[in-house]
């Protein structure tokens, strides 16, 4: 039986790892990009619930899948969200000063409201102990970021754009969206199609920051 889950194989196996492959997974990486403008056409159900199906397959310490999403496409609650959003942007832009806050308060740095699609990513503590995090319990959260990866490429790959919004308060949007008990949410993701195609990260663009080479050690 074929599964339903892309990139699975009717038998199990992986494939043959074609140069083809490497070259699209590198084109995906190389493409993808953090959006912050969106248009308003609307993302199919069908296409969301393929792009979930990432988190089926991405990997988690000690096979925990210790994460909840939660899909939000209600204006009301995009609305409170944003307000988190603004207010703690504020505050951050007191850590700025001169010409560097001039600058910050001339970005883009949500979509919360006009993206079509949002989804806030959730860390949600599995029962007893797990496998793999005695010394270093964070990798549970750390599972968590890595499906959001997986996902940013895999909507990437689908020819949308995702924006992730770190500029928010978890307890309060915790407390505004649905979410199991005892989670906290790490992320809200727009996600739609981009209103503008970005050559290059929009902060290099504007000056902010620029990417830097990998600084690595051999031994």
């Amino acid at each position: 039986m074929t599964s339903d889950v892309p990139g699975e194989y009717p038998d199990g196996a992986p494939g043959a790892g074609a140069a083809g492959d490497r070259d699209a997974l590198w084109r995906i990486m190389a493409t993808r990009r953090d959006h912050r403008h969106f248009r308003p056409d609307p993302v199919p159900r069908e296409t969301v619930e393929r792009l979930l199906s990432v988190f089926e397959l991405a990997p988690s310490v000690g096979l925990s899948q210790p994460w909840h999403v939660t899909v939000i496409t209600d204006p009301a609650l995009k609305r409170e969200v944003r307000e988190s959003f603004a207010d703690v942007r504020e505050r951050e832009r007191e850590r700025f000063s001169g010409g560097r806050r001039e600058l910050y308060d001339s970005l883009t740095l949500e979509a919360i409201e006009t993206a079509p699609v949002g989804l806030v990513v959730s860390f949600v503590p599995p029962d007893g102990a797990t496998l793999g995090t005695t010394s270093m319990p964070a990798a549970l959260e750390y599972s968590v970021v890595c499906a959001i990866a997986h996902l940013w490429l895999a909507v990437t790959a689908e020819g949308l754009g995702m924006g992730w919004v770190s500029l928010v308060d978890p307890e309060r949007v915790a407390a505004t969206v649905p979410v199991p008990e005892g989670a906290r949410p790490l992320a809200y993701l727009c996600i739609g199609t981009p209103a503008r195609q970005l050559a290059e990260p929009l902060l290099h663009t504007v000056g902010w920051k620029r990417r830097q080479n990998v600084d690595v050690t051999w031994r």
